[in-house]
This record gives structure tokens, sequence and C-alpha cells, in this order.
């Protein structure tokens, strides 16, 4: 089959249309992290900020079943549980030792990142970015 003019711009309009769909969701991510990023940390607009896309994201990853089950082997679960483990005991360590700078918390090491409003606005991206790709898998 050859492609004429038509067939050839059908074809490439629809190999472009789902990229096309994903810009006003960035659009909209974008400006989230944008407004988020506004709210002094540890304050009631910036639980807000992080609840309001962040209960529904975890209500769908609950409630949808994956398209593919991946078993995970006994090394890998005992790795990933160690890892959870070993933070776990890392921060409360180091919340029991004080938290300060000989016994920083890791709330405490990412700080100086988030004190600026960059910093914030990468946060919240990456904090949504992490939560959306978990959902996804």
């Amino acid at each position: 089959m050859q492609w004429g003019g038509s067939e050839a711009r059908t074809a490439a309009r629809g190999a472009a249309w789902p990229m096309l769909r994903r810009v006003p969701v960035s659009v909209a991510v974008i400006g989230y992290a944008l407004c988020a990023a506004l709210a002094q940390p540890l304050t009631l607009a910036a639980l807000v900020a992080v609840l309001l896309p962040g209960v529904p994201l975890a209500w769908y990853g609950v409630r949808r079943t994956p398209r593919t089950r991946i078993w995970a082997g006994r090394r890998t679960v005992l790795t990933w549980l160690g890892l959870g483990v070993a933070f776990c005991l890392w921060e409360l360590g180091a919340f029991l030792a004080g938290n300060d700078d000989a016994h920083p918390t890791f709330s405490m090491l990412a700080d100086p990142v988030l004190a600026g409003y960059p910093g914030r606005v990468a946060g919240y991206l990456l904090w949504l970015g992490t939560g959306a790709w978990l959902v996804r898998r």
C-alpha cells in the first residue's frame, strides 16, 4: 500500500496524538508544583498541597488491578525489606539521638534543598512523578 498525502498526514497525526494528550497533564502537574511550592514547609497549606493529589493517587493505586503480575523472588524481597528496615532504623536512631548535625534525619538532610522555592518545586515534581510511576506499575 502506498502512502498518499492524506494517509500520511492521518498516520502522522495518529502517532503524535498520545503525545498531545500528555501536554495538558504535564501543564497541570507543573502548575500544581508551582502553586504547592508557595506553601511554607510544615504548615497546614503544605499538608493540604501534599494530600490533594496524594490521596486520590493512593486510592487509585490500591484499587486498580495490575495488567500483569510480576512475582518477586525471595532475594529481591529480602533486599528491599532490608533497605526499608535499615532506613527506618536510621531515622529512629537519629530522631532518638537528638536530630542534630551529628545525627541527622533524612528530612534534616533534605532541608537545605527544600528551603528555597526552586527546591520545593523540584521536590513536589519528584514526589508526584514517583507516586504516579508507582501507581502505574
